[in-house]
This record gives C-alpha cells, structure tokens and sequence, in this order.
C-alpha cells in the first residue's frame, strides 16, 4: 500500500465519522448556488458556519488528493514526480494560494458593508470550496464507477470546478454589489479573487 492510499483511507474513514455534520450542512451548501442572500443567511447561523469551517478543513486532503491523482494541477516543474510528492507538490502550491488569497484580503479594503455581509464576503469562499470540492469527488466517483476513462474524468472535473467558481464569482459579486456600486465591487473581486486564481492558473501553465 503507497502513502496516498494510506492519506485517501484515512479521508475516507474521516469522511464516515463526518457523515452527520456533511448531511445537515449540504441544504445550506445547495441553497448558496441558488440564491447570494443564503451566503448571509449560512453566516447568521453559528452552528452552520462553524461546521461549514470543519468540512472545509477536512477537504483539502480529498481535494488535493483527488488533483493530484487526475493531475487538475500538473506544472511542468512537478509533473514527473512520484504520487506521494506529486501530492505534496499539490497541497503545497493549495496552501501557498490560500496565503496569497489572505494578503490580498488585507491589503483590499472591503467597503463597509456591515458586520453579516462583512463576514459573508470573508467566508464565502469556504462554503464553494466545500461545494466545489464535494462536486468534484461525487464527479470522480461516478466516472469511476462508470469506467471512464482518466483523460476524460479529468476533462470533466476541471469543467465542474471551472463552473462552481464562476457560480462563487457571481455570488461573491452580488454580495459585494448590494454594498457598493458596479465598478467598485467589480474591483474588488478583481483584486480579492481573480488576482490570486489568475496567479495559480498561470504558474500551472508556465512553471
């Protein structure tokens, strides 16, 4: 048994212990796709926005996990790594975005929106990721059981993914666009979002 086998049964039983937390926060979770107001309304609650938080955490294994297999991130600079430093490759470039993520959030000044929208604008993120991760392994799942091939399952995860961002793009616009006008929270995305996605999408192609 490899190291990622060992990481993935370990997510597995992780996932199991979780099942209860998962199935009461996913109504939450789809309501957000639907609606920007839902955002708000999953920050309101602090039972819901704290296990958002521990689902999250729990995620970024399977995440990079499951990227890492399929190769969703493969820059030429680690692309003829071994599975187990391959992942690690994976979660390290995840980590260095979220850092990245972080010290565009402190140097964009949010406009004053309010302590609920405030904390939607901040926390957003987390909620799509817990969509998009979960999206991502239900896909990967099915194209398993289904016998598809790898190529394919990676085309489709990546046009999944690509999907439940743009969906947190617009929502994460809208709640910024009912606290400023148009240009500003169109900068403000700009800055807090694109710059940090666009600087990872870059060194996927270029490293």
């Amino acid at each position: 048994m490899t190291f990622t086998d060992v990481v993935a049964a370990v997510c597995v039983i992780s996932g199991i212990l979780l099942l209860r937390l998962i199935s009461n926060l996913l109504p939450s979770l789809c309501a957000c796709l639907l609606r920007w107001k839902e955002c708000i309304n999953l920050e309101n609650s602090v039972k819901l926005s704290s296990d958002r938080d521990i689902f999250a955490a729990y995620l970024i294994i399977p995440f990079c996990l499951a990227a890492s297999e399929y190769r969703l991130y493969d820059p030429a600079l680690i692309h003829g790594l071994g599975p187990a430093a391959h992942f690690a490759s994976v979660l390290a470039a995840f980590i260095i975005y979220l850092a990245l993520r972080r010290a565009c959030a402190i140097f964009v000044r949010v406009p004053d929106s309010g302590q609920k929208r405030a904390a939607a604008i901040r926390n957003t993120a987390f909620s799509f990721f817990c969509i998009m991760a979960t999206l991502l392994l239900s896909t990967i799942g099915i194209c398993s059981l289904t016998g598809t091939s790898a190529e394919t399952t990676r085309a489709v995860s990546l046009y999944v993914s690509a999907a439940a961002y743009l969906i947190y793009l617009l929502r994460k616009f809208q709640i910024f666009r009912n606290s400023c006008s148009f240009f500003k929270a169109f900068l403000y995305l700009c800055a807090s979002e694109i710059l940090p996605t666009g600087t990872l999408a870059l060194s996927a192609v270029f490293l």
